[in-house]
């Protein structure tokens, strides 16, 4: 079986959480961290995995499975529908917005997308 190739946004604490579990993953295999912290530089070393700055420089290179976003809960929405705009599954860590407003233009999205 090829292994799904996982990008994660967000290699704090929580996206750590995830990187752990792909890696561990027979199915899976991580595609790429995107991260603008120095941090997220040696994390990607250590998993020997490209980095990304941001999102738009992720899907000018590299065309992932799914994406897990464990980004700042500002920044859910916008990010998820990036990723729909690529036509990506996207799982995103809670809370999926900041107000119930967000929350439905997040879902009107998905709607126009099935």
């Amino acid at each position: 079986m090829e292994q799904l190739n996982i990008t994660v946004v967000g290699a704090g604490l929580i996206g750590l959480s995830h990187l752990k579990r792909i890696y561990q993953h027979p199915e899976c295999r991580i595609g790429a961290i995107v991260d603008p912290s120095e941090n997220a530089k040696a994390i990607a070393e250590q998993y020997k995995v490209p980095l990304f700055i941001t999102l738009a420089q992720l899907f000018e290179n590299a065309q992932p499975d799914g994406i897990i976003l464990a980004t700042p809960n500002q920044l859910h929405v916008e990010q998820a529908l990036e990723c729909i705009k690529h036509n990506v599954p996207v799982l995103i860590e809670k809370p999926v917005s900041q107000s119930i407003e967000e929350g439905k233009v997040l879902l009107d999205e998905v709607k126009k997308n099935r």
